[in-house]
């Protein structure tokens, strides 16, 4: 009995990597592969040799697209390499960039809390199915290019926690992952900053990074057998909303032909906001996307401990921050816990350089402004399931071993509500915008898939459900978690978890392939309807397993002047006694929802 609860812990572990991954390797891997002269490539700057795995998939991992950003390049946008290494071997994982070790991802060697990776991180890797030099010599090799941007709250993750050879081998595409500064390597705004040259007075450096991922990508997939002229971003989570991000990016205009967002977010902060709050000010206590830390408060923290001599705003503040190791700098950061978020400096900044001044949503109103390309928008129907299992007051925790809820239907109709204004920021809201814009070739989905099993009393199904990030292994065609794989996959439905996989991933490579999911498909897969609006609703597609009711279209349609009306609508509403105080937890963190939904007024004894 004991060993079983503790195998159930292990799997647990697995499934919530960082809060935002799935993968069974949950440590980077930086062991290195068997050379093979079949992997030669010859591209613009360099010959590149990589390894084939015993699936015949063709990898070159840790190929670098930009010069270290360390030393005086911290903090400033990405450079071009000047001297490649004229024979690269890339076969294996670089470090990923630095972040603080989560209790999640732990292997007993590293301490929880403790900080791991580099700031020499500028690194990507390319996944092909079996492509000969001379197929690739001939020219008449042009697979589409699926671009993959991790998740991790923009502050965790990392490549090597990505398993996709299912999915290249099965749909034939050519898979890039990238990674990119995290954290307050990544994202800063501060006064100097803005007095450096051109784009290194932004403040969004990790999107920095990942448009000169697409620009080397752009100029060199040809030769590993990719199209230039055919490439999908797509990422998960703080991936799914760097995608929203470079959709709106001057920068990133004709980098990418499609894009997917899954379980992605519109939000920004401005650079006053970034920079320094007034805490005292009833209006940002109140408001979620103020619960940053500042780069004043972060930079005090510094001198306070000694580490620096100045304070934010002081002469020489950023030649002080420059003069500092990752460590050092990192000390300034509440790393929290690993049922809780981590506090940091704030992400995804409308610095009028990378991200206009007027934020994405306004961005996004104007074709000739954003990608103005074919985009998929997703989320999973629970997504914040996955949070308010470690929430103490809606779980009874016994030791980490045994979980159950406390209140069934008040964590299910909580979590459907968090979950809904999800969507809302995510999926409606963009979706409607870029529609309008005159952008048609849309689509949209919800990931509906909860057949966790039951163990030992306890309902994961109900515990979790079609939580964040769930949705990933679909994708990959990867579920192997090792020996516990059938503690979190039912093996009585293994073969429609399968079927729903084999759907997603075609849908996927096909809309990778035409910027339409249902053109050139290999099965009799039911057809995704455009998104557009009529009498109050879109078209939704909802992707689960054939006992669950299958792939299908929906009329579904929850933009954020909806949130209040929706909840109205629904018959457990009437069992929330005070439905303000629920309303404002719900929403709390979508942007002006209040004022798009008359308040709370209705609501006020």
């Amino acid at each position: 009995m004991k060993k079983i609860i503790i195998k159930f812990y292990i799997i647990f572990l697995l499934v919530t990597i960082s809060g935002c991954e799935i993968s069974k390797s949950i440590n980077y891997d930086l062991n290195i592969n068997k050379v093979s002269i079949e992997t030669h490539r010859i591209t613009n700057d360099a010959e590149i040799l990589g390894s084939i795995d015993s699936s015949g998939v063709y990898k070159w991992l840790g190929i670098p697209y930009a010069e270290k950003p360390i030393n005086d390049l911290r903090w400033r946008a990405p450079r071009e390499i000047e001297n490649y290494s004229k024979k690269y071997e890339a076969i294996s994982f670089k470090k990923p960039c630095v972040q603080f070790q989560s209790s999640l991802t732990n292997n007993g060697l590293v301490k929880p809390g403790a900080i791991v990776g580099s700031e020499d991180c500028l690194y990507l890797n390319i996944y092909s199915p079996a492509l000969s030099k001379d197929q690739i010599s001939r020219g008449n090799i042009n697979l589409p290019v699926m671009v993959w941007i991790h998740g991790g709250g923009n502050t965790t993750g990392m490549p090597s926690e990505y398993n996709p050879e299912i999915f290249v081998k099965s749909e034939s595409i050519i898979f890039v992952s990238i990674a990119y500064r995290l954290g307050i390597f990544g994202w800063l705004s501060h006064p100097e900053l803005r007095e450096q040259d051109g784009i290194d007075s932004s403040s969004n450096f990790a999107l920095l990074d990942q448009i000169m991922a697409l620009k080397w990508i752009k100029e060199n997939i040809q030769f590993f057998g990719g199209n230039p002229n055919n490439i999908t971003i797509f990422g998960e989570s703080a991936g799914g909303q760097n995608v929203i991000a470079l959709y709106s990016s001057p920068l990133a205009k004709g980098l990418f032909d499609r894009a997917i967002s899954q379980s992605g977010g519109t939000s920004v902060t401005s650079v006053k906001d970034a920079e320094k709050i007034n805490r005292s000010d009833p209006s940002y206590i109140s408001s979620y996307k103020n619960r940053h830390v500042t780069t004043e408060e972060w930079i005090n923290i510094l001198n306070k401990k000694g580490l620096i001599p100045s304070k934010f705003g002081e002469k020489n503040n950023l030649f002080d921050l420059r003069s500092l190791d990752s460590s050092a700098l990192m000390s300034g950061i509440d790393k929290g816990e690993f049922w809780s978020s981590q506090r940091d400096l704030a992400r995804i900044i409308s610095d009028n350089v990378v991200i206009p001044e007027e934020g994405i949503l306004e961005t996004l109103k104007d074709a000739s402004k954003h990608a103005n390309v074919p985009i998929i928008l997703g989320i999973n129907r629970d997504e914040n399931k996955l949070f308010n299992f470690f929430n103490k007051n809606l779980v009874r925790n016994i030791f980490n071993r045994f979980f159950l809820v406390k209140d069934s239907f008040y964590y299910d109709i909580l979590s459907d509500y968090q979950s809904l204004a999800w969507r809302s920021n995510g999926l409606d809201t963009p979706a409607d915008i870029i529609y309008q814009s005159g952008q048609n070739n849309i689509y949209a989905y919800r990931f509906d898939w909860d057949e966790e099993p039951k163990i030992l009393g306890m309902d994961f199904s109900l515990l979790l459900g079609a939580a964040h990030a769930f949705e990933i292994p679909f994708i990959m065609g990867d579920f192997d978690l090792g020996t516990q794989t059938s503690l979190i996959y039912d093996k009585d439905k293994i073969k429609e978890r399968n079927i729903l996989s084999a759907s997603m991933m075609q849908y996927w490579s096909e809309f990778a392939k035409h910027g339409n999911p249902n053109e050139g498909s290999k099965e009799n897969l039911p057809r995704w309807e455009k998104w557009k609006i009529f009498d109050g609703d879109s078209n939704l597609m909802i992707l689960d397993t054939i006992s669950s009711g299958g792939t299908r279209i929906i009329n579904s349609h929850v933009p954020i002047d909806a949130l209040v009306e929706t909840f109205d609508n629904d018959p457990r509403s009437k069992k929330i006694d005070d439905k303000c105080a629920f309303l404002e937890i719900v929403f709390s963190w979508v942007d002006n929802w209040k004022e798009k939904n008359d308040s709370c007024i209705n609501y006020e004894s």
